[in-house]
């Protein structure tokens, strides 16, 4: 079955609206970058992550595309998914439906050539590394090894971009040059 089959046929979160199309951006960076839940009003409209629908970067799309540019990449270079495929309005329920699309999530990774994560948030980290987080910030810009069926991902928690986010961008610029670093060290190997 194919993913986008296996989103929109899932109901472990009940009839919340999914991002189905396009749930993965494809790109030509060696990380991927994964949010925590699709807005209504991003890129399940747009089809492209960081978008509106009148191909506008939004707000955390500009954040975003200022720390790419830094290391030497475009937003339009990059492989985004989320971790919850459904959109999800209560942020209470973030951690059950990140539980939720965990096979699918790890799926995604293992179809990509990405050996490099960056979680944006919370959830998606704790998600991926097992373990409940208590304070988020004690994780973020730590590199973290570990494997989906055998292949090996170093995963690099980020701040999420967004401007009201007083760590958005100032505390993630020496987390990209660190992400730079290791993908300078990652095409010596």
């Amino acid at each position: 079955m194919k993913l986008c089959e296996k989103i929109k046929n899932c109901k472990l979160c009940g009839e919340l609206p999914k991002l189905i199309e396009n749930n993965i951006q494809v790109g030509t960076t060696p990380f991927i970058i994964i949010g925590e839940s699709p807005a209504k009003d991003g890129w399940i409209e747009s089809k492209r992550a960081f978008y509106n629908t009148k191909d506008k970067l939004q707000a955390s799309g500009r954040v975003l595309e200022k720390l790419l540019n830094n290391i030497g990449f475009s937003i339009n270079d990059i492989y985004f998914t989320e971790c919850c495929k459904c959109i999800i309005e209560d942020r209470n329920k973030l951690e059950n439906c990140s539980k939720n699309c965990m096979p699918i999530l790890l799926e995604q990774l293992n179809d990509t050539p990405c050996k490099i994560i960056l979680t944006m948030g919370l959830h998606p980290t704790q998600a991926l590394l097992n373990k409940k987080i208590q304070k988020y910030s004690n994780y973020v810009g730590k590199e973290f090894d570990f494997e989906i069926n055998g292949r090996k991902f170093l995963l690099l928690p980020i701040y999420h971009p967004s401007p009201l986010n007083p760590k958005g961008y100032k505390e993630n610029v020496p987390i990209f040059e660190k992400l730079k670093s290791i993908i300078a060290n990652l095409r010596c190997v």
